[in-house]
């Protein structure tokens, strides 16, 4: 989960309440068959990633704390040229503090470089305005959403002007956004925008702090939808708020000290800091040939059609993916989830990939999951990714990277978080990143039986080797990779000041067979 519930674990590393396995860790990096490339640390913690012709935009963000310390927390986006992936260059720092940042990114006129730009905002802010300060996260004069600039587009001087010309407010903020472009086409184009969120902690209108007096729903329960014009985007609105729940789960919430996400005997919730439960969603993917969403929503993955007006069927799910353990034992995957992350498909829509963010420690990590009525308390191994079928729910495999490359140091965390899969290509290859468990790609074109084919994991222990947020493969315009393809990432969740980045590998798997003008992350088009 990208920034509150890592924030947690964040303060209870620094207490010392979570403890890693002794141990050292090996003296050098761990890698087949992908080479590291490029290194840019900004001693900030590096979120998503989006790309649009020869130029990659990568969101940041510092804590609440500032970084380094006694500096105040700040936030932005980097726009990098990326002709030559081994030797990037900054092209331009856009500072506009919030958390977390993930950007999605859209060329209105056609020339191959990007003049639109969304930006998550998941923090309280005293206003919409790039400069505002963060404000208390139940303010209720606050601000949290979706923020759009216009660019400049010159090729000679790309990005030398950047407007604010919007800001959408959601409830509970804007913790992921995700593309579905099949609007975007004519001179009534538009994009439609699914925003994520929930509450954790709570908002200015969101959780039982604020939700009930402003008539909303404590758990939240639904997604946000908005409508970007592309000839006039200052109008963007929210368009639609279609319903979330989780189908056949026994108390249709996810509960976050069932997972015992403060510890071992720790309080549960932690005033106004946890909530105790929400009904939500976190990421969302798209396979746009398809019409086909596919979301991760906490407590259950699932899959939606999406209407003709681009609004997916999120009370009708095509089908519900959920785990034994928590469901009470009506879960078609094995074990236990934590937290349904983040989703993909294979490229022709038949595979579902979730993605477990797991709550716990070590790699593979463990989690300490409190007795409910429907199951007894243990200790369950968590972290892991799984494939299955996108229509029927049929459980075909699960991965775990410490299942493979175990790592005894202490504060190892080597969860499964953020990837894209390699589109354009005979093959069903994921790329995926895994906190300390560094970068891999998985060959899953048979889902029962799985290879991971090539893998870096930056030697070091206590976060100081690798610890990867994202990892999504782009071959843009006129820059193919050689002898495979570049794998673009951020690093340096849990101690920016020692992290590398955005960072960029070379995977040496088979290259597409086309090049691609642009990359949004979870927007498979």
């Amino acid at each position: 989960m990208r920034y509150r519930l890592r924030f947690i674990v964040f303060v209870l590393v620094a207490l010392g309440l979570l403890a890693g396995t002794a141990g050292a860790r090996p003296d050098r990096d761990a890698r087949q068959r992908m080479d590291l490339l490029y290194t840019n640390p900004n001693n900030a913690t590096n979120s998503d990633l989006a790309f649009w012709g020869k130029h990659a935009f990568i969101g940041y963000y510092t804590g609440d704390a500032g970084s380094p310390a006694g500096t105040p927390p700040r936030g932005g986006v980097r726009i990098f040229d990326i002709s030559n992936p081994a030797s990037p260059s900054l092209v331009k720092d856009i500072a506009c503090d919030a958390n977390q940042n993930d950007p999605i990114v859209w060329d209105r006129n056609g020339n191959g470089i990007a003049d639109l730009l969304l930006l998550a905002v998941d923090r309280t802010m005293a206003s919409p305005a790039c400069g505002a300060p963060r404000v208390a996260h139940g303010d209720p004069t606050g601000w949290e959403g979706v923020r759009v600039f216009t660019l400049s587009d010159d090729p000679a001087n790309p990005f030398a002007t950047v407007s604010q010309v919007a800001a959408v407010y959601t409830d509970c903020g804007a913790h992921t956004i995700t593309l579905w472009p099949g609007k975007a086409e004519g001179p009534d184009g538009k994009l439609i925008v699914y925003v994520s969120s929930y509450p954790l902690r709570p908002g200015p209108t969101c959780g039982p702090v604020n939700g009930p007096p402003a008539g909303n729903d404590p758990l939240h329960s639904k997604i946000s939808v908005i409508e970007v014009p592309l000839a006039n985007p200052a109008a963007s609105s929210v368009i639609a708020e279609p319903p979330i729940s989780y189908p056949g789960d026994p108390d249709n919430q996810i509960d976050w000290c069932e997972r015992s996400v403060t510890g071992p005997g720790a309080p549960c919730p932690i005033p106004g800091t946890i909530e105790q439960a929400a009904r939500a969603c976190h990421d969302i993917v798209v396979h746009v040939e398809e019409n086909m969403a596919g979301a991760a929503c906490a407590e259950q993955g699932q899959v939606w059609e999406i209407d003709a007006n681009g609004i997916p069927d999120t009370a009708n799910p095509v089908s519900i993916i959920d785990d034994e353990f928590s469901s009470g034992g009506t879960g078609n995957i094995p074990g236990a989830v934590d937290f349904f992350h983040s989703v993909m498909f294979n490229n022709d829509g038949t595979v579902l990939n979730t993605v477990d963010e797991s709550f716990g420690t070590g790699c593979p990590p463990m989690t300490q999951w409190v007795a409910r009525p429907w199951h007894p308390a243990a200790v369950m191994k968590s972290g892991k990714m799984f494939f299955s079928d996108t229509e029927t729910g049929e459980f075909f495999s699960e991965f775990q990277v410490g299942d493979v490359r175990p790592d005894p140091s202490a504060g190892a965390y080597c969860s499964a978080h953020m990837g894209m899969a390699v589109m354009d290509i005979g093959k069903d290859l994921l790329v995926n990143a895994w906190y300390t468990g560094g970068v891999d790609v998985i060959n899953f074109t048979n889902p029962k039986k799985l290879k991971e084919i090539a893998w870096y994991d930056i030697a070091g222990a206590n976060f100081l080797g690798s610890d990867n947020w994202s990892a999504y493969p782009y071959v843009g315009p006129d820059i193919r990779g050689k002898n495979g393809i570049a794998v673009y990432a951020s690093d340096g969740v849990h101690n920016p000041p020692t992290g590398r980045g955005f960072v960029v590998f070379r995977a040496n798997v088979p290259e597409p067979r086309t090049t691609r003008d642009h990359l949004n992350p979870q927007t498979m088009d």
